[in-house]
């Protein structure tokens, strides 16, 4: 009789056991659910690539950089309507994207002077070095004021107008 009053109490101690790591399971089923949603959503959303998330019972915290700060919003909302998700905990820095203003003057000016035959232009902190030949002055005022239109520093004009 003995046994008999020995099982019942290795059973409930079984199933304390069991109930009680379920969770724990549980838990990193829907973590790794989350990692997989997030990963999902970050390579569809180019915004979300220097994002990296990670889960730990239902808290994801982000870190990584984004360019400005409604990109880092949206990053915490993008997490925050993944199923399973009960906290986040937003750690990314704001590091805005330098562009070198000269990069995107170069390419207005390189596909404006396209037209114009023995024209050569330099860029540097904002000024155009206009230098070469353009075959007259009807031309050269057209040119003048398509590269105005790019609003840059100063043109610093050195062509010469050929003599017909």
């Amino acid at each position: 009789m003995k046994y008999s009053s020995v099982a019942p109490l290795v059973g409930g101690v079984l199933c304390a056991f069991l109930l009680m790591a379920t969770p724990a399971c549980k838990s990193k089923n829907v973590d790794s659910e989350i990692q997989s949603a997030f990963s999902t959503k970050a390579q569809s959303d180019p915004a979300l690539a220097g994002v990296n998330a990670s889960v730990m019972e239902g808290t994801v915290t982000l870190t990584g950089s984004c360019a400005d700060a409604p990109c880092k919003e949206n990053a915490e909302k993008a997490v925050k309507d993944i199923e399973g998700v009960k906290k986040v905990v937003n750690n990314i820095t704001v590091t805005p994207v330098v562009i070198n203003p000269d990069d995107a003057l170069r390419s207005s000016v390189t596909q404006a002077i396209t037209k114009y035959e023995g024209v050569q232009a330099e860029i540097s902190a904002g000024v155009i070095t206009l230098r070469g030949t353009i075959a007259d002055k009807d031309q050269l005022q057209k040119l003048m004021m398509d590269l105005n239109a790019l609003k840059p520093q100063k043109i610093d004009n050195q062509l010469v107008i050929k003599i017909k």
